[in-house]
């Protein structure tokens, strides 16, 4: 049997632990140490990190929500190229406090319409109308369109004349409705019967009318 001699083990009290408020996390502040700050927190039981101050991103950030609480009012300018998008569905609103300028070219939403009848959608903006028939549109309300909605209608058949050149006839005329008890420049309803690709623009009120302008 071999024999062994004596092993001495030194320790110490060298030992790093965490510093910090709790829940605080820990990181090098030098010297080998550790320590932390109530600046950057996590809890556990609200599965929340919580960060006072700035933090500063080199890469992207992935999220799935954005919650800004906005305490001061700071202009920012969005200037990068390519194309930018706002909204992915129809009911997306997007609201803008001052004025708007364009520098180039604006589309708008365009609807062709074929059949005898059709109720306007808030999304609508230019109404084609291109049936040789009569046709019957009727406005949302001024009070769901919100004030200052447009909604553009023009006759794209060409003609509403009797006689040489065919066209409609002269009873197949666009009669616009207002939903009750809104009204059409003071009429339940406004009829486009007289000229060859005749149009209209109206406008709402907000509450219980729309206008001819």
């Amino acid at each position: 049997m071999g024999e062994f001699g004596w092993a001495y083990i030194s320790c110490d009290d060298g030992v790093d632990v965490a510093v910090g408020p709790t829940g605080s996390l820990q990181f090098h502040s030098g010297s080998g140490q550790l320590s932390g700050s109530a600046s950057l927190v996590y809890l556990p039981s609200q599965n929340t990190l919580n960060l006072t101050g700035t933090l500063n991103v080199s890469g992207a950030i992935n999220a799935n929500e954005f919650n800004v609480n906005v305490e001061n009012k700071t202009v920012v300018n969005i200037d990068v190229s390519g194309s930018t998008k706002f909204g992915d569905s129809l009911d997306d609103t997007h609201v803008f406090t001052g004025s708007v300028a364009v520098s180039g070219g604006m589309q708008v939403a365009y609807n062709r319409l074929l059949g005898a009848s059709y109720t306007v959608k808030q999304t609508d903006y230019i109404l084609g109308i291109s049936s040789s028939a009569y046709v019957s549109l009727t406005l949302p309300s001024a009070s769901a369109a919100g004030y200052g909605k447009i909604f553009i209608v023009k006759d794209e058949w060409g003609g509403f004349n009797t006689g040489a050149g065919g066209g409609r006839p002269a009873s197949a005329l666009i009669a616009i409705s207002a939903s009750s008890p809104d009204k059409i420049d003071g009429n339940g309803n406004y009829e486009i019967k007289d000229g060859n690709n005749a149009a209209i623009s109206l406008y709402s009120n907000g509450t219980n009318g729309w206008f001819v302008f």
